[in-house]
């Protein structure tokens, strides 16, 4: 019985000793505590700071590895800043990695499900898988927030996914608001003149395209294609070559080939056949 006394003891000082030395190097320190398997780049205050800066200079360089490495590093100091994984989401769709763009742009509003500019992202992610009702989720969310300062792209992304899903009518009245909370939103107006087609109003559809056409800025060829479609069904031929051979010169533009291909249909001039 005294030999277990003396054996609990001796654990009992051993474990005194350990938890003296865990003090002393800082383990009850609350700052050591923060800093803790992260690195020792992390105690500068304006680290985080200039990690998030240079990621976001090398995103707009088009350099996104680069980028990449630059948000991790900022995410390892700071894991509980939304902005640093709205960053890495953006980052990660330039790289095509839409599954990692998204699960960012949901840990962004894990800590924070205010941050529009994440939620907004999120739906554009789900457009282009064609998850139209979770991107319509978004959005909606978006359009009601009245701290959101940009409610007319919630309204057209919710107007697009509607008109994607064959819903006309709420597609139609999401372009009316997304127009009327901007009437200079030249995509809106592509939206619905896209929505006015689908219902039969081409011209209508016409008049909303060449209003987009004023507003948009010369290297956004969906109207301009959308429009020439439109010309060539009325068959104002030269007024449909001149749309196409405008969306055509769009570089990266899905709308630039098919344009093309519109122009030897029309055999408009200036095209290769």
């Amino acid at each position: 019985m005294k030999l277990k006394t003396t054996t609990f003891s001796w654990v009992l000082s051993r474990l005194a000793v350990i938890m003296a030395v865990a003090a002393v190097a800082g383990g009850c320190n609350p700052k050591a505590l923060k800093y803790a398997n992260k690195p020792e780049e992390c105690r500068n205050p304006k680290y985080v700071d200039a990690m998030k800066g240079q990621a976001i200079n090398f995103y707009n360089a088009g350099k996104y590895i680069e980028a990449l490495k630059s948000i991790t590093q900022a995410a390892q100091c700071k894991p509980k800043d939304p902005e640093v994984y709205y960053w890495m989401g953006l980052i990660y769709h330039k790289r095509h990695k839409l599954y990692e763009a998204i699960d960012a742009f949901k840990k962004a509003l894990e800590i924070d499900k205010t941050h529009t500019d994440s939620r907004m992202a999120l739906g554009v992610m789900y457009l282009e898988l064609e998850r139209w009702d979770e991107a319509i989720a978004q959005f909606e969310t978006c359009a009601e927030d009245e701290l959101f300062l940009r409610p007319w792209e919630a309204y057209s992304n919710l107007a697009w996914a509607y008109l994607q899903k064959g819903d006309l009518l709420l597609a139609e009245n999401a372009a009316n608001k997304a127009i009327e909370a901007n009437p200079n939103f030249c995509i809106a107006y592509t939206n619905r003149g896209e929505i006015a087609v689908k219902q039969g109003l081409n011209r209508k559809g016409i008049l909303d395209y060449q209003k987009a056409i004023q507003l948009c800025p010369a290297n956004y060829a969906r109207p301009h294609f959308l429009l020439g479609v439109e010309y060539g069904r009325l068959g104002y031929y030269a007024q449909a070559c001149d749309e196409f051979s405008k969306a055509a010169i769009v570089e990266g533009a899905p709308e630039a080939e098919q344009s093309v291909d519109y122009m030897r249909l029309y055999n408009c001039p200036g095209v290769v056949r």
